[in-house]
């Protein structure tokens, strides 16, 4: 009973609908068709789209909104032979990872450095607690 309501209905939207292989053609016609994009040199001169306008009497103000910085969670599974697992992958000196420099690995601490704010952050190694000890 269900296929035959479907079938019917199926049959009614096609054949009522006044749409022609022409049109249906037509449309896929214009999908196909290339867009037109921006050049990436016309980029460079717009306007910043993240941009608040504030009005007081007379002054017209601007406000930039700059997006929130997420602190990624950094966590050391293990360090073995100058090489620390960090998040899953192995690092060693010098490596970068959300926005830090691996700048020291010890056996249970990891240092890292961040340039742009001067600023070092320390991960430590820390043993699981088992629940029966």
């Amino acid at each position: 009973m269900k296929k035959i309501v479907l079938i019917l209905t199926f049959i009614s939207f096609a054949f009522g609908s006044g749409v022609t292989i022409e049109d249906i053609k037509m449309m896929v016609h214009k999908i196909r068709d290339k867009r037109k994009g921006i050049d990436m040199s016309q980029l460079e001169y717009t306007e910043n789209p993240f941009v608040s306008v504030l009005k007081d009497d007379n002054q017209t103000t601007k406000v930039v909104f700059k997006p929130k910085r997420v602190e990624v969670k950094l966590t050391v599974d293990g360090v073995i032979n100058q090489k620390a697992r960090i998040n899953g992958k192995w690092m060693g000196v010098g490596d970068m990872i959300a926005d830090y420099n691996v700048s020291h690995i010890a056996p249970r601490v990891v240092t890292l450095y961040r340039a742009d704010n001067n600023s070092t952050k320390q991960i430590f190694i820390f043993k699981k607690k088992n629940i029966l000890d």
